[in-house]
């Protein structure tokens, strides 16, 4: 039989989705430096040696928000649709009890009279809230700024009372707070001040350790006094508003070391013992998580007509070194294009098989002692010796990537599985001894068999056979070390600029970029289309109207993920739609 979810998990699910929502625009603007070292800001709850935190500082600027918000209450609408009909036909697939269906139906209703921009507003969801989550110890605690406390608790009550059932309370130094209990794990819900805190604990936690898991009682240190996010924002020029922090090293050390605080309760409910592990063990699992240290992610501009952020997977630094060879240049792999969408990446897999090849034998010479390990470790010795059985294809080590460029797609269906009816693409791929590709080309396909291509970058046409795209001709062009395609009106100079277009700075891993309109009003095009009988008609049109909305908030998105000194670095690019 379904089961209606209980009246107390839709309740937390409420107010987690209020929370999530918060974003806007303060009318006074500190002083860049002081969000990060603001011992009065939310930092103040975060203890220095956190192992993850992610904070909204400070709200977006008014121009950005003037021009988000409308758009935001139109997809808060359609989201809300499609709650109403995931309900309703959850509701109808198995009759539940008629009590609790009347009460979750209540509690749903409430939930969907605040998917809006004035509803947030009334439990207390501004332009002024700032909102913060971070690990106390591994706990996850999330804490968002409210005009007014008084008028989420009201919103609680309101739907405690339509569902005819309240939240247990509790209460720890003065401070009531609401929770669901779940085989010995409490998630909280409490406003202090006027903050919202979410958080989750064992229901062994003492006073003093819940005490400090809600705030009521601070840090010793705060990660506003250390000053870590306020130096990885001036390393990494983000902006101080928008800054987060994965500490790989003080994860894996909660689990390595003795741990202390709350972490000691967690991992002693969990009946984890950090003492079972050997020394060997500690050393080695240390080590390994110091590879790649910290994941750091900030924004670097947030304005009317741009989103700009990077996050970047650190690694140490002769790791990074050898990350930074896997790459190799590829013509135009890293540039913004005008079409539809772009997708290319480059290789280099002669430096990628020799960094395995040398890491394998290193580790065959002074192979890991923690029994831990030993699985991966065989995993890895019997990979090397498959790939040693194998040898890669010397055409592979002459691959160093490619390109897709597509401009447009004419009657391309994918929910009907239809093919495009027209198609404007070009394509390229970076090889060393191009022209011996093309020769084998030639050897296979009639239509290159009496043409005679130099390297010197200039299209000729050939004709195709019948395709259901609707192309006849195509275009081809090469250089010494690189092979292009199109099936474009203007292939004849697409393709000579494509080839000689300079590639990023450094060379891209990959790079994907598309027209975001274009890209959501497709998707939700394919999702009305689409003759999935696992889904019915009104969802797949509640699910089109959320894609619609989302394409009103893109014009382009660009993303490249490089290899540079610093590690893995995830640069994305959103400009924005009027």
């Amino acid at each position: 039989m379904f089961k209606i979810v209980h009246a107390r998990q839709l309740l937390l699910i409420t107010v987690c989705v209020l929370g999530a929502a918060a974003c806007g625009k303060s009318d006074e603007e500190p002083q860049k430096a002081s969000y990060l070292g603001d011992s009065g800001g939310l930092l103040r709850y975060v203890p220095a040696d956190t192992p993850y935190v992610f904070g909204m500082l400070a709200p977006p600027p008014d121009e950005f928000m003037d021009i988000m918000e409308p758009k935001v209450d139109r997809l808060l609408a359609a989201y809300s649709e499609m709650l109403r009909v995931a309900v309703s036909e959850a509701r109808s697939a198995d009759a539940g009890d008629p009590d609790e269906t009347e009460n979750v139906d209540a509690i749903v209703e409430e939930l969907r009279s605040r998917m809006s921009l004035e509803g947030l507003r009334e439990v207390g969801l501004t332009r002024d809230s700032t909102v913060i989550l971070y690990g106390n110890g591994l706990l996850p605690v999330l804490r968002a700024t409210l005009s007014d406390a008084s008028l989420l608790d009201e919103a609680i009550s309101r739907i405690e009372a339509s569902a005819g059932e309240q939240l247990p309370v509790a209460e720890v130094q003065g401070t009531a707070y609401r929770y669901v209990e779940d085989e010995g794990v409490r998630v909280i819900v409490a406003t202090v001040g006027n903050e919202l805190v979410l958080t989750i604990a064992p229901d062994t936690l003492d006073d003093a350790s819940l005490a400090s898991l809600l705030g009521l009682t601070l840090p010793a240190d705060s990660i506003a006094e250390s000053g870590e996010l306020r130096d990885i924002a001036n390393e990494y020029g983000y902006l101080h508003e928008y800054v987060g922090l994965v500490d790989t090293v003080r994860l894996a050390d909660t689990f390595i070391e003795e741990p202390e605080g709350l972490d000691a309760l967690l991992l002693e409910i969990m009946d984890y013992d950090a003492g079972a592990l050997s020394d060997v063990c500690k050393a080695e699992l240390g080590a390994l998580a110091r590879i790649a240290p910290r994941v750091v992610t900030g924004y670097e501009e947030v304005s009317a007509d741009k989103i700009r952020s990077t996050t970047v997977v650190e690694l140490r630094d002769d790791v990074a070194a050898e990350f930074a060879t896997f790459v190799a240049p590829v013509p135009g792999l890293g540039r913004v294009y005008d079409g539809l969408f772009s997708i290319g990446m480059s290789l280099n897999a002669a430096s990628i098989r020799a960094f395995f090849d040398r890491h394998v034998a290193a580790l065959r010479e002074d192979p890991w002692e923690c029994e831990h390990l030993a699985e991966f470790q065989d995993g890895l010795f019997a990979a090397s010796e498959q790939a040693l059985a194998q040898p890669v294809p010397p055409v592979l080590y002459d691959f160093h990537g490619f390109l897709a460029v597509v401009n447009d797609m004419q009657g391309f269906d994918i929910g009907r599985k239809q093919p495009p009816e027209s198609i404007d693409a070009s394509f390229l791929l970076a090889i060393d001894n191009a022209q011996g590709l093309l020769a084998m080309g030639q050897a296979m396909l009639p239509q290159f068999a009496e043409m005679t291509i130099e390297p010197d970058g200039k299209a000729h046409r050939f004709e195709l056979p019948e395709s259901e795209a609707g192309v006849e001709r195509a275009w081809i062009a090469l250089t010494d070390s690189a092979i292009a395609l199109s099936v474009s009106e203007d292939a004849e100079t697409v393709l000579p600029s494509l080839l000689e277009a300079e590639g990023g700075t450094p060379p891209p891993f990959m790079s994907v970029g598309l027209d975001g309109a274009r890209y959501y009003t497709m998707l939700g095009e394919a999702m009305r289309e689409d003759d999935d009988e696992e889904m019915s008609e009104e969802m797949r049109d509640a699910m089109s109207d959320v894609m619609s909305v989302a394409a009103e908030f893109y014009e382009r998105l660009h993303v490249n993920v490089m290899f540079t000194e610093r590690g893995i670095e995830i640069d994305t690019d959103m400009s924005l739609a009027d």
